[in-house]
């Protein structure tokens, strides 16, 4: 399967992270709160031009959006002791479940590491509710190595936060 990459359509990014987030909020595992998945909270100078819709191409000119990223190069939440332009972020990744189980996470790392690479960039980082042991083993699979935990808050919600980094 190809994918295309688009990050001028925030909207969109905006309602796919909802429906997936919903998704989650219905199976009892809920990641975020739907009502602070909004463009106030979610598009800053940091994530303006960062907050990609991934395209699965179907065949033909027929493609439909699957996922949704945040790549940024600078976060100062999340990482403030890393200088800008020095690692790039992931956050909020949501793949719809039409999607899920068909590896688009590998996709998304590919299409990362070039666009980090194509910056002279070595490093990815994210980083995830450390009480989820599944989405943990699922990021250390996918090479990323768990560095530190830490208590964060992010719109109004808590949590204990595990802080992944990968090298290339």
């Amino acid at each position: 399967m190809a994918f295309l990459f688009r990050n001028d359509q925030p909207e969109l990014a905006i309602d796919i992270l909802r429906e997936v987030g919903q998704w989650l909020v219905d199976s009892d595992q809920t990641l975020w709160e739907i009502d602070t998945l909004t463009a106030d909270n979610l598009l800053d100078m940091y994530t303006m031009g960062n907050l990609y819709v991934m395209y699965a191409q179907l065949g033909g000119t027929r493609s439909e959006p699957a996922a949704v990223f945040i790549l940024q190069w600078e976060d100062p939440l999340y990482w403030p002791d890393v200088p800008s332009n020095t690692s790039g972020f992931i956050h909020k990744l949501a793949i719809r479940r039409a999607f899920a189980g068909q590896d688009l996470f590998a996709a998304i790392l590919d299409f990362c590491r070039t666009e980090c690479l194509r910056r002279g960039i070595k490093t990815l980082q994210l980083e995830t509710d450390a009480t989820r042991p599944k989405l943990m083993q699922f990021y250390e699979r996918h090479g990323f190595t768990p560095t530190y935990q830490r208590p964060m808050h992010e719109f109004g919600q808590s949590f204990l936060c595990q802080f992944y980094v990968m090298t290339f």
